[in-house]
This record gives structure tokens, sequence and C-alpha cells, in this order.
């Protein structure tokens, strides 16, 4: 008579071992049966339960390095609202202890009015901080940690989906949202220095929020997007929205949040790939991966009537790790908008002093220099971006370090070039370009924000909303440049650069516009004489 078989329960990991093997390795049944220490049959059900492992591994907060079944928490609501909080207070550096924790899950319990009863045992924290990845709490600015495993899983995952549905690299593609100091100094300048003394001094962190989005391939780059705090800023004064070269938006704080990214999404984003599909002859399909930023909808809100455009989540811990924009697209664009910057404050000679050259440097200046910035990252550098994720041919690509040490040697050569900036170095430069590298461009959800995103509760969220009405006093009417006054503006201009024997390419490019002026006032005065025979 045989013996009984000894039971054994296998971790996820050898669970996932077991499947690769099996599926990718060919290899048998019967041997892994006898290797792993179980029963044939479950083996098999262990395979046909594939897809299902992966996608559980791959979206759980912790390793599955030593969990032993995919059962989640009976109450999975109160705890995604309680680790969103966690996270966001991690952001904002602010320290979490053991009984803290406990008394916010009491609070979410409660808000979130779930009928199942709780207690906050040292039993659940403990169960908590494993289910989520959390090593300890009482230290100050811990961050959570990025999980391999879970990139690793994330990404066999995510080439089979694209495989299933036969997405190609064109059809992929990211967005992510980061804040960029627009009007920042490096801190050795002059200017930086005198004001560090003054009473009350504040170094200038006026921000903007900036989204970047492109498919794998780098062959579309989706319009920037911009968010400020004002509807429309007095720098805006005669200038049509319409006619910016980025989708702008407004937001008391100047972040990014569900409502401005849905928008995005089915006014931008979808429109913009159809057209690029249209013109390409690509199939009409396309996924746009995003991480879990709290500012972007769920899944199942963000995908067109008839299902072909869609999102795709990161699982938690891996943004830093594989995120494509995080990748040095981000890191790329704000390196050439500050040499452009850098290049406007050469002027500095034509004012009476850095800070009065910094005035003139307004919200539309920096608008259109990083979407100028935007245009030029290299399409290299997009396809870069997503090495970590897809198999693509990388070998003849400039490495993104090559590209950073560039970028770092112009900055420098330029900073030395102005006067105000006798003091700076290289240590300096670097310094300046990594302030906002990191700088989050999503909006901060109270804690009732949170309760309402993970249950019933009907308060409706404020900052969801953003009030134009705070931002009226940036907002200035004014009278329409009547077309008579353009062309007298154009005709002066073009002589001066012609008498000052301006770039001949700068002096072609006024004619143009002398002439786009012309054809205007031409069919102004016809329209104005097919009234009056009217």
């Amino acid at each position: 008579m045989n013996a009984k078989r000894k039971r054994v329960v296998l971790s996820l990991e050898k669970k996932v071992l077991i499947i690769n093997r099996a599926v990718d390795h060919g290899e048998s049944v019967q041997k892994l049966a006898n290797e792993f220490g179980v029963g044939q049959q479950t083996v098999r059900d262990l395979i046909k339960q594939k897809n299902e492992i992966f996608k559980f591994i791959s979206c759980a907060e912790v390793s599955a390095k030593k969990r032993k079944t995919m059962k989640k928490s009976s109450l999975s609501d109160m705890e995604s609202a309680l680790f969103e909080w966690f996270k966001q207070k991690r952001i904002e550096g602010i320290p979490i202890s053991g009984p803290m924790v406990c008394e916010k899950a009491k609070w979410f319990h409660e808000h979130l009015k779930i009928e199942e009863t709780f207690n906050a045992s040292q039993g659940w924290l403990f169960r908590f901080k494993t289910r989520h990845g959390i090593r300890q709490l009482d230290i100050q600015g811990e961050s959570l940690s990025g999980d391999l495993t879970a990139a690793t899983l994330f990404n066999d995952e995510f080439n089979s989906f694209l495989s299933k549905l036969n997405l190609s690299p064109d059809q992929v593609y990211n967005a992510d949202e980061s804040g960029l100091f627009w009007k920042m100094l490096p801190s050795k300048t002059l200017a930086a220095q005198s004001e560090k003394s003054a009473p009350g001094h504040k170094s200038s962190k006026e921000r903007l929020t900036i989204m970047t989005c492109s498919n794998a391939t780098g062959s579309h780059k989706i319009k920037l997007t911009v968010i400020g705090k004002a509807k429309k800023p007095r720098s805006f004064k005669g200038t049509e929205m319409k006619y910016l070269p980025c989708d702008y938006y407004h937001h008391p704080k100047a972040w990014m949040n569900q409502v401005i990214f849905s928008e995005w999404f089915f006014n931008v984003f979808v429109p913009s790939v159809q057209k690029f599909q249209n013109e390409k002859g690509i199939p009409k399909r396309a996924v746009l991966l995003l991480d879990n930023a709290p500012s972007h909808p769920s899944e199942s809100t963000l995908k067109t009537p008839d299902g072909q455009i869609f999102v795709y989540y990161l699982p938690p811990n891996v943004t830093s790790i594989i995120q494509p924009m995080d990748q040095g697209v981000i890191s790329c664009l704000k390196r050439r908008y500050k040499k452009i910057f850098l290049r406007y404050l050469l002027q500095e000679d034509c004012f009476d002093s850095m800070k009065e050259l910094l005035k003139t440097w307004t919200i539309k200046d920096a608008i259109f220099a990083v979407c100028n910035a935007w245009e030029n990252v290299p399409a290299t550098t997009l396809r870069l971006s997503w090495a970590k994720i897809l198999d693509q041919d990388y070998d003849d690509e400039e490495s993104i370090e090559d590209t950073v040490d560039k970028d770092i040697k112009a900055c420098l050569d330029l900073a030395t070039s102005i006067p105000d900036f006798t003091n700076v170095d290289e240590d300096d430069i670097v310094d300046w370009l990594q302030k906002d590298l990191n700088e989050e461009g999503f909006e901060r959800l109270s804690d009732s924000d949170i309760a309402v995103r993970y249950g019933s509760v009907s308060t409706p969220s404020t900052s969801q909303q953003p009030d134009s009405s705070s931002e009226s006093d940036n907002e200035e009417h004014f009278e329409k440049i009547q077309t008579s006054q353009a062309m007298e503006a154009v005709d002066v201009l073009l002589n001066f650069c012609e008498q000052e024997n301006f770039d001949f390419h700068d002096i072609i490019g006024l004619r143009k516009i002398r002439s786009e002026v012309r054809k205007i006032i031409s069919n102004q005065k016809k329209t104005k004489t097919d009234h009056f025979i009217f």
C-alpha cells in the first residue's frame, strides 16, 4: 500500500516557478510534481490558473516570495483607502507610527460605513504591513521600495497581454505628470544668494504641472499638457487658448486631478491617437499605461465606448523602476527647458539687474519654452524609456546617460556666460537640474476624498472641482489687436531686422508672417464689400 503523500503548501513564488518551467521550458508534469512533492493534478491546475496567479502577483503591494494564497482581506476597501492615505503621507514626508495607522483604519472603517466588525489589533497591523510591503513605521521619510519581483512579473503579464491583443509598440502609450519650477535659479547665482540673505526669503518655486505622453516607438508624441493656477494668466493677453502649443488646464494649486485627467483622456488623447492611427494605417486599438497616482480615475471609466482605447495600470511600488516617462524622459524635457531658460537669461546686460530680467519671464514664455523642449526630446530617448518593459532593438541607440552628460555640460557653458552666474559650478548645475526632478504633479487628496473614492460616501470632493473664482485676480480683459496695428508692427520689425542684418531664415519667417497678415486684411475687406453689396 502506498504511503499517503505529505500535504505541501506551495508559496506563490514556487507556483510561478512551476508554471514557467512547464509552459516556457516544456518540463513534464510528472517531473515537476515529483520535484516539488505535489500531485500531477496540482501542477495541471497551476498551469490553468497561470493568468490569474500572474495578475494577482503583479498587482499585489508586496513581493510574492512568502505568500501562499491569493486570499484578500475581508476589509479590502478599508485597507485600500488606508494604504492610499499611507502612501500620500509618506510622499509628504510625514512620519507615521503604528497607533496612527490603527486610528486612521478605525476612521476609514466608520466613514466607509462597513458593517463588518473591525478590531485594529496588533495582529491586524502586522498583517496589513505584510500585505502592503511596509517594512517598518516610525521612520521619517521612509519610502516604499520598488518591488523588483512585482516589476518582473508585471512585465511578463503585460507582454503576454500585448501579444494576446496583437498590439505593437506603436499602439502602446505611457503618460505621467510632474511639477516644474519654471522660474528657479541655481543656488550659487548672485541673485539667488542675495535673496537668501533677505528677510523672509523663500526659494522661487513657482510651479506648473506638465504631463508628457508618447507611444513606445517615439513616433507619436501627444501635445504637452500644462496645468497652471490661473484660468487665463495676464501674460496670455492677446493669445487665444486654442493657439497655445499645449493643452492648458487650471487648478487652484496647479495640480492634476481626476476631472482634468478624464477631460484630457477623452478630448485630447483619444482623438490624437485615432488621427495618428488613421494616418499611419495602424489598427484602431491602443492602450495607455498609467501609474496609481490619485489623479488617475479608475480603469473602468477610462475607455472608449467601443473599448478599443483603454488604460492599463502599473502595480504599486514599481513606478520608479519601470514606468517609461520616469526612465529619463521627463528629466530630459526639464533639462532642455532649463537650457532655453538660461539662453533667455543671457540678455542680462539689457536690464538693470537679474531680478528685473526675471520679471519679464512669464508663464506664457515658460509654456512656449517647455513645449519647445518637449518637441526636441529625441525619439531615441522615448524608445529607450521602454527598455525595461518591452523587447525592442535598442543596440544603435545613444544611452540616456550620454544625453544627461551633454545636457549638463551645455547648461554649465551657458551659465558661465551669464555675469550673474560667476560662482556657478558643475555641482550647482547638477543640483539645480535635480531640484524638481521628483516633484509630483498630482493633487493631494484629503481623508474625505479618499473615503469617497473607496466607499459610498456622498460628500462631494471639493478638490475635484477647480475653483476658477479664486483665480479671477490673475485674469485680465483686453481689447483685440486690430489687423492694421499688427501690419504696422510687422513692417517695423522686418525693417529693423533687415537693417541689422539678421539671419536670412529669420527674415524669411517674418516675411511669411507679413503675408499672412495681408491675407487677413484682404479677407476682411472682401467680407465688408460683400456685406455692402448685399
